[in-house]
């Protein structure tokens, strides 16, 4: 991970040397005597439309727009695992009217696989969103009906679809092939709507994805999920075990969360905090969370950089270990 200085935050004295700094920002929507003057915020989905920080997003999106009468645009800009936006959120100029929605994976998991511009301290946490279980799918066309058929085959070569090199997905199915000494090769996609497609059309032989993206498959028998990489199964799949029962000891989940550039005022990063802390928890995004099959976030707001810094160091041994990485 490339070593970065801790930037200062920005202090605006008043109202207009706010309104100096800030781009795309107008006076309607928020009011600038709240330290947020935007007439449209930028939410940044680093993810395909259609998988479930999409969904999600769409949903703060709209919670946010109905509340403040403020305009939420959501951008899908895919590229590298989120990575390629998060870069652009962290090294261009700041704009309070711009926030970023990424799992813990392009913080904590993928800097160990390449170096990137950009660390958890370059932002600041705007508000903890919710954390997703992961699944472990084959095609339903298959003969594997558990991790143990997959130890059966072990000595065959897999493949597998990824929501990116250094995921928490990838690792999750990258961790499960090495703990049963057989070898597999990950083919990433820009999300996980593309790489439930690659495991629909027989291009792989599994994937790792959250419930809510697989929900659909699973009903309409074209997938099956072998394994949940929890510390107990989902009340939605009570007969799919988890790896840890399988004697695959994995346990991995994605906590996913909001984030501005580090450098904006203080005063707008505490509006930002507000207007989407309210909107976590309104009824558009709890039940949009239901219906993922995902919860609200267990990490708090303002411990999210911490979060992630210390994931981030206890990843490190880890991924040696596995042989995923050099000492």
């Amino acid at each position: 991970m490339k070593k970065h200085t801790n930037k200062t935050l920005i202090i605006a004295a008043a109202t207009t040397a706010l309104a100096g700094l800030v781009t795309g920002c107008g006076t309607s929507g928020a009011s600038s005597a709240s330290g947020l003057d935007c007439k449209t915020i930028t939410m940044v989905v680093p993810y395909a439309a259609g998988g479930s920080s999409d969904v999600v997003g769409r949903a703060l999106a709209d919670s946010v727009s109905n509340a403040e009468g403020i305009r939420v645009e959501v951008v899908n800009q895919t590229g590298a695992n989120g990575t390629v936006a998060a870069t652009q959120v962290a090294t261009k100029r700041p704009d309070p009217c711009e926030v970023i929605y990424l799992p813990n994976g392009p913080f904590a998991s993928m800097p160990h696989f390449q170096d990137f511009q950009f660390g958890p301290t370059d932002f600041h946490g705007v508000s903890a969103v919710n954390e997703e279980p992961i699944l472990l799918l084959v095609n339903a066309s298959s003969s594997w009906q558990s991790i143990d058929d997959l130890r059966a085959d072990a000595d065959r070569r897999f493949t597998y679809a990824s929501s990116g090199t250094g995921s928490y997905t990838q690792i999750a199915v990258a961790q499960t092939f090495a703990k049963l000494g057989a070898e597999a090769e990950g083919i990433p996609f820009d999300g996980s709507a593309p790489a439930i497609t690659a495991l629909l059309g027989d291009q792989v032989d599994a994937v790792a994805v959250h419930p809510g993206e697989a929900m659909q498959y699973l009903e309409s028998g074209d997938l099956r999920a072998i394994a949940v990489y929890g510390d107990e199964r989902l009340e939605s799949l009570p007969d799919v075990p988890t790896a840890v029962e399988q004697d695959v000891d994995i346990e991995l989940a994605v906590f996913k969360a909001l984030y501005a550039n580090a450098d904006i005022p203080d005063e707008a990063a505490t509006e930002l905090e507000r207007i989407f802390g309210e909107a976590v928890e309104s009824e558009e995004v709890t039940t949009t969370l239901a219906a993922l099959h995902s919860e609200a976030s267990s990490v708090e707001t303002d411990k999210l950089v911490p979060t992630l810094e210390a994931e981030y160091e206890a990843n490190g041994p880890t991924f040696v270990e596995l042989g995923l990485i050099d000492e």
